[in-house]
Formats: C-alpha cells, sequence, structure tokens
C-alpha cells in the first residue's frame, strides 16, 4: 500500500486503502459518538472528547469531501440539539472548534481545502467535467454500462479526445452506480435513499438525529468520491438504521401511511430529470446490449473488435476520425456472440483468435450479407467454413502482418494486402473503409 502526502505531510489512512474512504468513515464516527449524550448527561463531555480527536484524525486525512460531510451530519445535529444550549457547552465546543482549526493551519490543510477556490484545481475541474456526463451516459445506455464499467465507459466514448486522464469508477459512488444501472436498477437505488431518509427523519423523535445525520454524512461523502465501494463504510449506517426501526417500533411512531409515497415518487421524478437532462439530439453513442452504436440510425457496419488488430484504444481513434470525416453508423462489440443477429449487414472481423466463440462465428457467417476480415488468426477450417465464399467474403492481411493463416485464407476468398500495415492496424475507421471500398469495384 502506497502512503499519500500533501507538502510533506502525511495523508492519514487506516489501512482503507484511500485517505478519502478514511475521512468518510471518520465523518460517519464524529456524528455517532454524539449518540453518548443522547444516553448519560456526561455522555456529552466523553463525546465532545472523542469528537475533537476525530476531528484532528479528519484534518489529518486532507480529504475535502470527509469535511464537507462532517459538517452537513453537524447541521443535523445542530438542528435537532436540545435548547437552550448551556453556556459551559458552548464554550467547550468552541474550544474543540478552535483545535480543529489550528491542526488545519499546523498542517497546512487549509491551503488544499481553498484550492478550486482562490485557484484552480484539477482535481475539481476534472471531477466536474466526469459529472457532466452521467446522465447522457444514462440515456445512452437504459440497461447500465456494467458493474464496474462506468469509468471506462466514459474514457472510451465520452472523455475529450485530448485529455488522457484514466478512471475505474466516477469518483463519485452515486454516479457510478447509476451510470452502472439500467432505469429499474436506477429507479430502486434513489428511492432506497428516500426510503432510508425517511425511517430515520426525527419527527418528534430527537434520537433519531443521529441515524439521519450518520447516513446525511455517509451521502455526502459518497458524491465526493468512490467510497461507498467500501464494506466497512456501511456498518455504521446499518446499525443505524436498524436502530432507526427498532426505535420506531418500540415507539410506535411510524411515518404516516402516506408518506411512504414519496420513495417511488422522488425516485421517478429523479430518474425524469436525468432523462430531460441526459437527452441530446447530437447524441453518437448508444449501448445496445453488449454492442456499442456509434452514429446515427441503425447500423450499416458491425464490428468484431480486438484490440490486438486495433489498438486500446480504437475507441478514441474512431471518435478523432468521426470529427475530421463523416463516418457510417457502425455497432461495435468485443464479443462474437454480441453480433450474432447481423442478417444482411456487413460485418467487421478483426483479428480473429482463438478465444472467439466458434458457434457465434458460425452463425455471423451465416447470416451476415457481406463479411470483412481484417488479419484473422484463425483457419476456415476452424469456422466450418465451405471452399467457395468469394461473393460473401474478403480478406485483407497487413503487408507487415505475420499471417501465418494467409494461405488457408487465400484458397476460399479474395485476399488483399494492406500496405505498410502489420498486425495493428492504425486508422483502422479509414482503413477498414478503404478496404470495404475495394470489395465493392
Amino acid at each position: 500500500m502506497t502512503d499519500i502526502y500533501f507538502q510533506g505531510f502525511w495523508r492519514m489512512d487506516w489501512g482503507l486503502g484511500n485517505p478519502n474512504k478514511t475521512a468518510a468513515l471518520i465523518a460517519i464516527l464524529m456524528i455517532t459518538v454524539w449518540a453518548l449524550a443522547y444516553i448519560r448527561k456526561w455522555g456529552f463531555w466523553v463525546a465532545l472528547v472523542l469528537f475533537t480527536g476525530l476531528g484532528v484524525c479528519l484534518i489529518h486525512t486532507f480529504s475535502r469531501g470527509g469535511l464537507i460531510a462532517a459538517a452537513a451530519g453537524l447541521v443535523i445535529l445542530i438542528w435537532q440539539a436540545p435548547r437552550p444550549w448551556p453556556r459551559r457547552k458552548m464554550i467547550a465546543v468552541a474550544i474543540s472548534a478552535w483545535v480543529i482549526v489550528g491542526f488545519s493551519v499546523f498542517v497546512q490543510a487549509h491551503e488544499r481545502y481553498g484550492q478550486g477556490v482562490v485557484s484552480e484545481d484539477r482535481s475539481i475541474t476534472n471531477r466536474l467535467s466526469l459529472w457532466k456526463s452521467a446522465p447522457a451516459m444514462m440515456v445512452d445506455a437504459p440497461g447500465g454500462w456494467g458493474i464496474g464499467q462506468s469509468g471506462i465507459s466514459y474514457v472510451r466514448w465520452y472523455q475529450p479526445v485530448e485529455r488522457h486522464e484514466p478512471y475505474r469508477t466516477f469518483v463519485n459512488s452515486h454516479l457510478t452506480w447509476l451510470v452502472e444501472f439500467g432505469w429499474p436498477g436506477r429507479f430502486l437505488y434513489l428511492g432506497g435513499w428516500v426510503l432510508v431518509l425517511l425511517f430515520c427523519w426525527p419527527a418528534n423523535a430527537r434520537a433519531l438525529a443521529i441515524p439521519l445525520g450518520v447516513w446525511i454524512s455517509f451521502a455526502v461523502s459518497a458524491a465526493f468520491s468512490s467510497v461507498a465501494e467500501s464494506f466497512w463504510l456501511w456498518i455504521i449506517p446499518a446499525f443505524a438504521l436498524v436502530f432507526a426501526i427498532s426505535f420506531r417500533i418500540w415507539r410506535r411512531s411510524w411515518p404516516k401511511l402516506s408518506a411512504f409515497i414519496l420513495p417511488p415518487a422522488v425516485a421517478a421524478l429523479l430518474c425524469l430529470a436525468i432523462f430531460l437532462i441526459g437527452s441530446r439530439p447530437e447524441s453518437l453513442v448508444k449501448l445496445r446490449g453488449d454492442m456499442v452504436i456509434f452514429g446515427k440510425g441503425n447500423p450499416e457496419y458491425l464490428v468484431l473488435a480486438h484490440t490486438a488488430t486495433l489498438g486500446e484504444n480504437y475507441h478514441r481513434i474512431l471518435r478523432q476520425t468521426a470529427e475530421k470525416m463523416p463516418l457510417p453508423t457502425v455497432g461495435i462489440a468485443e464479443s462474437a456472440a454480441a453480433l450474432r443477429d447481423s442478417k444482411n449487414t456487413t460485418v467487421i472481423l478483426t483479428g480473429l483468435g482463438g478465444s472467439d466463440n466458434s458457434e457465434a462465428l458460425r452463425a455471423i457467417f451465416q447470416n451476415a450479407g457481406q463479411i470483412i476480415l481484417i488479419n484473422p488468426k484463425l483457419l476456415p477450417q476452424e469456422i466450418g467454413l465451405p471452399e467457395a465464399q468469394e461473393e460473401r467474403i474478403s480478406v485483407f492481411f497487413g503487408e507487415f502482418a505475420q499471417a501465418a493463416t494467409l494461405p488457408n485464407w487465400n484458397r476460399i476468398a479474395s485476399v488483399t494486402r494492406l500496405p505498410a500495415i502489420g498486425d495493428f492496424v492504425p486508422d483502422w475507421p479509414e482503413s477498414i473503409l478503404e478496404a470495404q471500398q475495394k470489395t465493392n469495384e
């Protein structure tokens, strides 16, 4: 595990692998300790000491999201705190605040907190650019981009082509999962959060301020970084929710029946808002199952993309090419199974190898109108092709490709060598379009 520093000061990490996750946990604990004040009179003083110590630890993480999360939870506690506030307790709280602020100045954390306010901070601007694309990505993928695919899908299809920052997630747990889920999952996720807040809402029950503060703090911390992926951060909120439900059972104090319409209603409104914000007439990207459609309307070509042939950044090359010249609509998939239903369509198969599904490939060869192969590594016999297919199949090998299968394909189809190209096909959209034009001549 690599330690992270800010201006020579270690960013505290309690073994969670990321200071932001540690900060989220500390922020939740800073709210939780105030439960002691509801149990015993002396609990206030114990809670204040623990709160101060945790506040110092929070500053030591240098996490801005964690600081905002702690502040959001404290707003709930202050809102529900019994009044009037005794003078000695107010003085003690002020001293605690000054200790935390003083430590912040000592470790120069205030300089990090000021970044993005008094000067530009790439961490913030990159996040904003990333987050802005979330509604469009949700609309473009009604079934979701898939678990673990939000960051890589953004880099491939939405990140400006002149930028090259890698992303694993959306640096925001809520947006990460909303992008990865389909519309039913998005509706349930949003409705679930509203239901939790409804159970924890402290109407006529100050004791519920702690569970509500914990969940608000957790929600806010998850909005500034992908911290909610950590199992450990869910433990205290889960216990807080169990307490809130148990407390309501004990007190027989449930929200009004009409209040339970809020979770589905709010979730539906949020989904509608996301759809309206993310709908763009100029969108060129749609996800259908395991296939990405790039362009307007139905695809004119279907492409089986192999990174060994098209490169790891074939998505960005396609978008760069589209900025320079008009391109036909293409459907792109990385598995042959996604292209099985390819009737009367031109299918471009790149770099076929041993990992490809032979049964799916047979279905493609049977259904497709025309087939173009680029540097195939499979033998035609492995797909079960008949001897003569010249009228439907065109095969292209790079001039410098390691083409051990070329003689076999030459027996059953027309084979053309692509000049100055090896196994890797640079600028592949232009090269393949040129190959298609050759087949039509």
